[in-house]
C-alpha cells in the first residue's frame, strides 16, 4: 500500500499485453494468447455484429475488462502469487519505492507536489474539526516523510505526532494504541478509509468494536464497494458522502 503494488500490477499488465508497443498486440490492440496464459482467461475478436451488440446481448469481453475484473475481485491473492512466482522481496520494494520517491522531490519538488492533490474540502474539514477542540488522527500506509510534505503544500498545520505512518505498522495496532489513550477514553472514534478491505480487517477485531468506520465514496475504492458499504453488509461500516464528513458528529457544518 506505499505504492510498491503498482509496480507488480504494471508487470502484471505487461506481461499479459495489456500494455506495450501495439504493434506487438492483438487485434483489438490486446496480446490474447499472454491473457489466456497470464491466468485471466480467453477473449474473441470480432465485429460488433459478430458480437451480438445489435441484439442487445453483450459482447465478448475485452482484455482490459479481464484483467480489470481479476484485479479488482481478487488483487490481494494475485499481487502475493505473483511475488512469490518473480521472488520479490516487499521490503526491498517498499525501500527502493520511497528512495526513488525521495530522489524525485530532491529533483523537483513542486512537480512532485503538483501530481498529489487533495480531495475537495478534506483538508478544510480536518483543519476546521481541529480548530474546534476536535481530535484529528492520520494513519497512512505512506513513508511519514512523504505525508508531511504533502500536508504542508495542502495548508494544514498538522501536529507529527498525530500522525501515524507507514513506520507506526498497521491501521489496527495504532487504532488501539489510540483507544487505549487515557485523554481519549470515552469518546467516540470515527476511522475513514476509501479501503474497503482495510475496514474489513479492523471489522474483523473484537478489541476495535468501539470505532465506527466509514467507507468514503472517493478515492481508491469501486462501485461494488460502495454499494457494499451503502448497504451495511460489513458491520460498522457505513458510506459516507464528503457532506457527510462536513457534519461528522456534530449535525452541523464544522466549515460554519
Amino acid at each position: 500500500e506505499t505504492g510498491w503494488e503498482l509496480t507488480v500490477l504494471i508487470r502484471i499488465l505487461c506481461e499479459a499485453d495489456v500494455v506495450g508497443p501495439k504493434k506487438e498486440r492483438g487485434p483489438l490492440g490486446l496480446g490474447f494468447d499472454n491473457l489466456a496464459a497470464s491466468g485471466f482467461g480467453s477473449i474473441s475478436g470480432g465485429d460488433s455484429s459478430a458480437s451480438g451488440s445489435n441484439s442487445g446481448m453483450p459482447g465478448p469481453k475485452t482484455g482490459v475488462d479481464i484483467v480489470a475484473e481479476a484485479v479488482l475481485s481478487n488483487w490481494d491473492e494475485m499481487r502475493e502469487e505473483r511475488v512469490k512466482e518473480w521472488c520479490l522481496d516487499k521490503q526491498q520494494m517498499i525501500k527502493e519505492f520511497g528512495e526513488i520517491r525521495d530522489k524525485w522531490i530532491e529533483d523537483d519538488l513542486p512537480g512532485w507536489l503538483a501530481t498529489n492533490k487533495s480531495y475537495d474540502l478534506v483538508p478544510d474539514c480536518m483543519d476546521a474539526m481541529a480548530e474546534s477542540g476536535a481530535e484529528v488522527f492520520i494513519i497512512t500506509t505512506k513513508q511519514k516523510r512523504f505525508c508531511a510534505a504533502l500536508l504542508k503544500d495542502f495548508g494544514l498545520e498538522f501536529p507529527i505526532e498525530n500522525l501515524f505512518a507507514l513506520e507506526d505498522g498497521p491501521k489496527t495496532e495504532v487504532l488501539l494504541k489510540l483507544l487505549a489513550r487515557p485523554e481519549l477514553q470515552g469518546k467516540s472514534f470515527h476511522f475513514i478509509e476509501d479501503k474497503l478491505g482495510t475496514l474489513r480487517k479492523v471489522a474483523a477485531r473484537e478489541d476495535l468494536s468501539a470505532v465506527q468506520m466509514h467507507l468514503v465514496d472517493w478515492g481508491y475504492n469501486t462501485e461494488r464497494d460502495r454499494k457494499i458499504a451503502k448497504g451495511r453488509v460489513v458491520d460498522r461500516v457505513s458510506l459516507m458522502t464528503i457532506g457527510e464528513l462536513e457534519v461528522l458528529g456534530t449535525g452541523k457544518s464544522w466549515l460554519d
